[in-house]
């Protein structure tokens, strides 16, 4: 966590409009401690309750009119939220991701998921010119917080609160955008184990979502997403 906030605090992105706010959701850890030592943010501290409704808190507090959600296991470029930011200039935006890249790249499945990682930014790109991005990864996504708000936030009850705001976005017409050249690296699952816990939970989320949105699905109205 401490990378982390260094990473964001390292951003060129102007220093008097940017507000880090932390939230720990009732770790068990050192998180707190460790978040305590640093100067220039804002800290929740909160009872666990997922990260959908942690990112709700957060929301009613922040001051700016963008939003950027980056996980603690995540590292932005220094550029990258100036260059997020740069899209909004367009009212139709919702919402602009990031490439995103691994980290740790030591045993074979890490160097596995980082191929994965790769093909997965191009496809994403490629995806955006059709209006085709069904994602804004936690890893670097930015959001415009009018946007945010008037869908209602994040879905607490669904497991991939990443792909739920991406359709809920799509579904009200938003667009969303992926900067290639915006940049930020993950910590990815080192073991099977780890792993096969974060698809299952990224499929289960994707089919929730898929549910939940599946009166948008073969209608004109909706573009790409019906």
């Amino acid at each position: 966590i401490k990378e982390t906030i260094r990473a964001v605090k390292d951003s060129n992105y102007p220093k008097e409009l940017l507000e880090i706010i932390v939230i720990n959701d009732g770790s068990k850890d050192r998180t707190l401690e460790i978040i305590r030592e640093i100067k220039g943010i804002k800290i929740i501290d909160k009872k666990n309750s997922g990260k959908a409704d942690s990112l709700n808190i957060a929301l009613k507090i922040a001051v700016g009119e963008l939003i950027a959600v980056v996980d603690a296991d995540s590292f932005p470029d220094k550029d990258s939220l100036k260059k997020l930011a740069s899209y909004f200039k367009d009212k139709e935006i919702g919402a602009v991701t990031a490439s995103i890249f691994v980290k740790n790249k030591n045993n074979l499945l890490e160097k596995l998921q980082n191929i994965e990682y790769i093909m997965i930014a191009y496809g994403r790109k490629l995806l955006e010119y059709i209006n085709g991005v069904f994602v804004t990864p936690g890893a670097l996504s930015m959001y415009r917080k009018e946007a945010l708000l008037k869908i209602g936030g994040f879905d607490k009850n669904n497991l991939t609160e990443d792909i739920e705001i991406a359709w809920n976005l799509l579904s009200k017409l938003y667009k969303i955008k992926m900067c290639f050249s915006a940049k930020t690296y993950t910590v990815v699952p080192d073991t099977f184990k780890k792993w096969w816990k974060q698809r299952l939970r990224w499929d289960i989320g994707g089919f929730q979502t898929l549910y939940k949105y599946k009166n948008t699905l073969f209608k004109k109205e909706y573009d790409t997403l019906g």
